[in-house]
């Protein structure tokens, strides 16, 4: 029997966007977009796939703004790369594709700073040797110029909107939480003064686009003592709301945490501190829904994270704590999954596995120059898979030596 009538597959509105339905492709990583800073063939028809697989709203994977010179390039490299210098070339082609097939399906960039050596407060990191520089008014001010500059190009290239990404210790996270957040000016220190970034970004943007959709994605839990977590979070969440977001997606986990064995984190420890790994069974599944049910915000809230099940993702949705369902993982494995659960063919449950063998793919995609193969190796490669397995077991003390 098909599930038509549920919940899950009806219509949902967030800002000016009404949308077919409540489930929503999370970003995904996608490094071979960032390596060749060019439009492939092989993303577009990812992104195609997607978009005719029935999923309501597509994040795209992360678009840069501003970047500096990693330690791989040479002194004949720009130190700094502001939004020109980074843009995706062809970019507007991913949301041509996705109109063209599916027109009712909606298509939001996501944004983020590229490599940076700096963040707002200088904090050891277990990963690197090299210490983190502060960064100053005049750098931040150049970043939050850049995040303007792209979320008017995104409108100009045809997006429905953008999502600010500021989870997983990337630097807008970074802001955010107080763990790495030590400045005593007025981007840090209180809740309102670490979120100032946001607002800013935020304020300064809706003068260029005006109602022009910006989504954001939070952490609701760092994983770390004195970072983000169930206490401080919601005063977190009602600053975001304040700062003027269309809509939040909540997400977890900082890189810092991942040195932290599985016995404290609850999960196991993979260079990617959202995705979590056996989480098949139902109490391990939608592992941000408890955040979620300690807000009562005034935008939609989207949850991410282990959303396996369509029978007990329609019971949270009816519950009303949350408004939408984004997935990452399952839509590698199964483009065309909201189709299938709509249908009511097959198993309630995404065949996904959780095994995280898609890390290694993207990571390390042997036999090619860079990494960036977006694919779900346990079923297309049992080889890759193995290798992927021992990898993922050693990662971690080899990434921190």
């Amino acid at each position: 029997m098909n599930r038509n009538h549920y919940k899950l597959f009806s219509t949902g509105t967030i800002a000016n966007l009404s949308l077919p339905n409540r489930l929503v492709r999370s970003a995904t990583w996608d490094p071979s977009i960032l390596n060749t800073r060019q439009m492939t063939e092989e993303v577009l028809n990812l992104y195609r796939n997607l978009a005719l697989g029935g999923v309501g709203l597509i994040i795209s994977g992360c678009f840069p703004v501003y970047r500096e010179r990693s330690t791989e390039e040479t002194e004949a490299d720009p130190q700094v790369r502001m939004y020109p210098e980074v843009r995706i070339d062809g970019l507007e082609k991913m949301a041509e594709v996705v109109h063209q097939a599916a027109p009712d399906c909606k298509i939001i960039s996501q944004l983020e700073v590229g490599y940076l050596e700096a963040g707002p407060s200088s904090i050891p990191s277990p990963f690197s040797k090299d210490p983190v520089r502060t960064l100053s008014l005049g750098e931040i001010e150049l970043i939050i110029t850049c995040f303007v500059e792209a979320i008017a190009d995104m409108q100009s290239a045809g997006f429905d909107g953008v999502q600010l990404h500021a989870a997983h210790g990337g630097l807008l996270s970074r802001f955010l939480s107080p763990y790495t957040n030590r400045r005593t000016d007025q981007f840090g220190g209180s809740v309102q003064k670490r979120a100032y970034i946001i607002r800013e970004i935020i304020r300064r943007a809706r003068m260029v686009t005006g109602d022009f959709p910006i989504l954001i994605k939070i952490n609701c839990t760092d994983y770390l003592v004195g970072g983000i977590d169930r206490d401080n979070f919601p005063a977190l969440a009602q600053e975001i709301v304040a700062s003027g977001v269309d809509a939040i997606e909540l997400s977890g986990g900082m890189w810092e945490c991942l040195i932290r064995p599985e016995e404290e984190l609850g999960f196991r420890p993979v260079p990617s501190p959202e995705s979590h790994t056996h989480i098949k069974k139902a109490g391990q599944q939608s592992y941000y829904l408890e955040y979620a049910r300690l807000l009562k915000l005034s935008v939609p809230i989207i949850l991410v994270g282990g959303n396996r099940d369509v029978e007990k993702l329609e019971a949270v949705l009816k519950d009303g704590q949350v408004d939408f369902i984004a997935l990452c993982r399952p839509l590698i494995r199964e483009p065309d999954l909201p189709k299938r659960w709509r249908a009511g063919a097959g198993n309630r449950l995404a065949e996904c596995v959780s095994c995280n063998s898609c890390l290694y793919a993207m990571y390390v995609h042997p036999g090619q120059p860079e990494p960036g193969l977006v694919a779900c190796v346990c079923k297309s490669d049992k080889k890759m898979h193995q290798k992927a397995q021992k990898w993922l077991a050693t990662w971690v003390t080899k990434a921190s030596l």
